[in-house]
């Protein structure tokens, strides 16, 4: 699978590092290529528009400032799947949107045509790294329209040592964002080396 990482940041290389280790084919997608900072990326760094034009799955890890910005950048994705690992989290860790609108919502507008999903999102890249503790793996919860783009990310969870777990439309995405920021208050008490997980009676 072809995949442009929009952005190459710590959370874009840990998730770059993690598809590249599976085998897929990761390229970054940046502003500005040639700018130093992006010298040790663990991939080739390409213009957003390069690196979304020659890739089949986006996933944009952007601060949520920089994220309308980045997707016009990219150009035309329609018809491209996009996973949205941004959190809309304004100052004072105040989400921007609320029960009645998401981020990821707010990233279908800015990027139409594209088959959005929400994913990667309510964890921290420690998780990414290792989402395994023990004989369990970490839950990824994801969310999108387009049933067949869910089953492409589900895989890539997976490919990565996750277990994907939808909770069905995009909508759910105004869940999921507050979710974000349980797992980022509660690090505050665990540390960052845990996760979601499922109890299930037999």
């Amino acid at each position: 699978m072809r995949i442009a990482i929009l952005g190459a940041g710590r959370v874009g290389t840990t998730l770059g590092r993690r598809f590249a280790d599976a085998g897929h084919d990761v390229v970054y997608g940046v502003r500005a290529p040639a700018d130093p900072k992006h010298a040790d990326a663990p991939g080739q760094v390409l213009t957003l528009a390069d690196a979304a034009s020659r890739s089949e799955v986006l996933v944009l890890t952007t601060a949520w400032a920089g994220a309308e910005d980045t997707l016009r950048a990219a150009g035309d994705l329609r018809g491209k799947v996009l996973i949205d690992a941004t959190n809309p989290i304004g100052p004072g860790m105040v989400l921007t949107h609320g029960t009645t609108d998401s981020g990821a919502e707010q990233v279908s507008r800015w990027a139409p045509g594209a088959r959005v999903v929400k994913a990667f999102n309510s964890i921290g890249m420690e998780v990414m790294t290792n989402p395994r503790f023990g004989e369990a793996r970490s839950v990824l919860w994801l969310c999108g329209d387009d049933v067949a783009a869910c089953d492409l990310v589900s895989q890539l969870a997976t490919d990565i040592g996750f277990e994907p777990v939808r909770l069905g439309p995009l909508q759910r995405a105004r869940f999921l964002e507050p979710a974000a920021l349980v797992w980022i208050t509660a690090s505050a008490t665990l540390g960052r080396e845990f996760s979601w997980g499922i109890l299930r009676r037999a």
